[in-house]
């Protein structure tokens, strides 16, 4: 696999990706100082993602970016990645922020998400994956919290499956421990959530307030009709749930031999085999740990 960017989009920027293979026929590009960028290679990566966001999700989200560039996106987030198909052209990204939630080591999951030609390879998962063993290997001896914020059932369904029900909050037959209280609560602080979020559910009201249009083209469903009923339910159009999950050295072992497996059972499918899907999630029972090509939506945080 080349050692160089051969899209002419992302060529000559000033301050060049690190590059890592991900699936077969994928790499990922990564940014792990993104406010190194200089203003003009800004502008065109805001270019890039706001072209996949809208295909990503069926919607014009290019007020949604321009708030967040507007606001330092650059400049806060820690690490920025994009998804490179097998003509190394963008087909996805992910990002997230380093925090320090309730004296934990916390990562913050920014936006991401997969265009629909390239989704059930397990693109999603394995990007994330790739961020939490970049930072649950830097520190194997302490659990690592992961938070991210969502009004997409099958994400949440994903994270469920992949690191197991009982290491995902909200859980709608427990009762969140105090540390989970605390870990959400300053979550919402740092996001401007925090007068919103519903401390028993971790439901967020009113989460998606900068959005002129709608979130997804189409309703976003898992599979799963408990967890769709839950949705449809207690999260209105413009809410949203934020979800903490709990992992560490040995969850990340189970979740590469599960990789592995699964990569053995189609590996017949190779992406030079790629056609378009019209479905717009990925099968939640093969995804992990997200599943539906989006990991969630966030206003610009705030410091």
């Amino acid at each position: 696999m080349p050692t160089r960017l051969q899209c002419p989009e992302l060529r000559h920027l000033s301050h060049p990706p690190t590059l890592h293979d991900l699936t077969p026929g994928y790499r990922v590009a990564r940014w792990d100082h993104p406010r190194a960028l200089s203003s003009r290679s800004r502008d065109r990566l805001h270019t890039t993602l706001c072209g996949l966001a809208e295909r990503a999700f069926g919607a014009d989200h290019s007020s949604y970016w321009r708030t967040r560039v507007h606001s330092g996106f650059f400049d806060q987030i820690t690490t920025l990645a994009l998804i490179l198909g097998p003509d190394d052209t963008p087909v996805g990204w992910g990002g997230y922020h380093r925090l320090r939630l309730a004296s934990r080591r916390s990562l913050y999951l920014d936006a991401a998400g997969v265009v629909p030609a390239h989704r059930r390879f397990g693109l999603s998962a394995a990007l994330m994956t790739h961020f939490l063993t970049r930072e649950v290997l830097a520190h194997p001896l302490s659990n690592t919290y992961v938070v991210l914020r969502t009004r997409h059932p099958a994400v949440y369904a994903g994270w469920r499956r992949g690191l197991g029900a009982h290491r995902v909050f909200p859980d709608r037959h427990r009762t969140l421990p105090g540390l989970v209280r605390r870990l959400a609560g300053e979550a919402a602080e740092w996001l401007g959530d925090g007068p919103r979020l519903h401390p028993d559910t971790l439901v967020v009201r009113d989460a998606y307030r900068m959005f002129d249009g709608d979130i997804y083209g189409t309703r976003p469903r898992s599979g799963d009709t408990g967890i769709d009923g839950y949705f449809d339910d207690a999260i209105g159009p413009r809410d949203a749930v934020l979800v903490v999950a709990r992992t560490n050295i040995h969850v990340l072992a189970r979740l590469a031999a599960a990789r592995r497996v699964r990569a053995r059972l189609r590996h017949h499918r190779t992406p030079n085999d790629i056609r378009p899907f019209h479905d717009h999630t990925e099968d939640v029972r093969t995804a992990t740990p997200t599943a539906a090509g989006a990991s969630g939506l966030l206003p610009p945080p705030r410091f």
